[in-house]
């Protein structure tokens, strides 16, 4: 292989300036170690693991030689277009729409694997809310499986503490890389099968305060660590209301009332006013559970966002259009446009602020305001229409 070709020189000049600017800022975040062994394991591969920092994929490649970085999947919203996703693509990230049906993706990944590269594939299909599990996609499952390669899950200690994805501020935590033996799929006569061995490794919740790993990796301290907390908690934990809780302080989180409800601590924990202490996925465990969506002829939720509304395969780079969106038990209003909840075949999450819906050939992409939660309108549409993304 010429190793002056226009891709290979793409790559290489590429991989210098992300290991010099976003690997480099995240391993200067973060007390950043590795266990067990000095690299990750070598390609061809597979390195699934927990994700709640946005910054995993390139702590990952702190413990990569040079010239050989992970490649890997990321989000459409990330990898896609503009200068950023022309660095990405570069390097080996391929970008997605998470739930959907990609087969030209499958052929990428293997085309990658051909060529020995480490592919880093988060299967939970984005950073989690909560630090606890969420489903997997099962087609990155089936990949797994099937692929022949070795599968390798490497846990992320302190990914949660270290910078929620609901949380405005990073904390200053400590985060360590355990890369672990590859799954051993003897036996696995099902996919089920494979699934439930591959979860096994990276299946600990990272929020709870007596988990193994939690005194190595707490923060000593955090910058207004409530701030974002209502992306999580959107709902009233008392009154069941939307958008209620609020930190004018970023350290204690008020209720529609004004009265303190917790106080967040430097690793997410919530202390109430009785000084019992509460892991936040509990508190969002809580939420999500909470029944009574019933609004007569009021929206469940409602709010301003910027949107825009293309063809499904239409990826151009249109202007957003500011309106009023609106969610009911049956349908979304998005200004003069009316999308039935049992019409959207699939959806997606985007950072913490974009959440897009697809349905009979249309695509709908809502930027919402920091005051807004999208989980609320993810786990709200959910719970009308399940069958969203299967």
């Amino acid at each position: 292989m010429d190793t002056r070709s226009p891709e290979n020189l793409a790559s290489a000049a590429a991989e210098v300036l992300l290991r010099a600017t976003v690997c480099t800022a995240s391993t200067a975040a973060w007390d950043v170690s590795i266990r067990g062994s000095d690299r990750l394991p070598p390609g061809p591969c597979f390195i699934y693991g927990n994700h709640s920092n946005n910054f995993d994929p390139f702590i990952l490649n702190r413990f990569t030689e040079w010239g050989q970085p992970t490649a890997g999947v990321m989000t459409m919203e990330f990898a896609g277009k503009g200068f950023i996703g022309s660095l990405f693509r570069a390097t080996g990230i391929e970008a997605t729409r998470k739930s959907v049906p990609e087969p030209h993706l499958i052929r990428r990944i293997y085309r990658l694997l051909e060529k020995g590269r480490r592919i880093v594939i988060f299967p939970e299909g984005g950073r989690r809310w909560d630090g606890r599990p969420a489903p997997w996609i099962a087609s990155t499952a089936k990949l797994f499986w099937r692929m022949g390669v070795p599968v390798h899950p490497v846990r992320i200690h302190g990914s949660y503490v270290s910078w929620p994805r609901w949380a405005r501020w990073p904390r200053p935590a400590r985060i360590t890389v355990e890369p672990l033996p590859a799954v051993d799929f003897a036996g696995c006569h099902s996919l089920e099968a494979a699934l439930t061995r591959l979860k096994r490794p990276v299946s600990a919740f990272e929020d709870v305060f007596d988990n193994a790993s939690w005194p190595h990796s707490r923060p000593p301290w955090s910058f207004r660590p409530a701030d974002g907390f209502n992306k999580l908690a959107y709902r009233c934990p008392k009154t069941g209301a939307f958008n209620a809780l609020r930190s004018p302080d970023g350290r204690h989180v008020l209720d529609g009332t004004g009265r303190v409800c917790w106080q967040m601590q430097p690793d997410s924990t919530l202390v109430s006013p009785d000084g019992t202490r509460h892991a936040s996925g509990d508190v969002y465990a809580r939420i999500k559970s909470m029944g009574d969506l019933s609004t007569g002829s009021r929206p469940i939720i409602r709010h301003m966002a910027e949107i825009r509304i293309t063809a499904f395969d239409d990826l151009a780079n249109e202007p957003l259009q500011r309106l009023q969106v609106a969610l009911y038990p049956d349908r979304v209003e998005m200004g003069a446009l009316t999308l039935p909840v049992d019409e959207i075949r699939y959806m997606g999450l985007e950072r913490s602020d974009r959440i897009w819906l697809a349905g009979r050939g249309k695509q709908v992409y809502c930027r919402f305001p920091d005051t807004c939660s999208t989980l609320a309108w993810y786990d709200t549409l959910l719970r009308i229409n399940p069958h969203i993304n299967t």
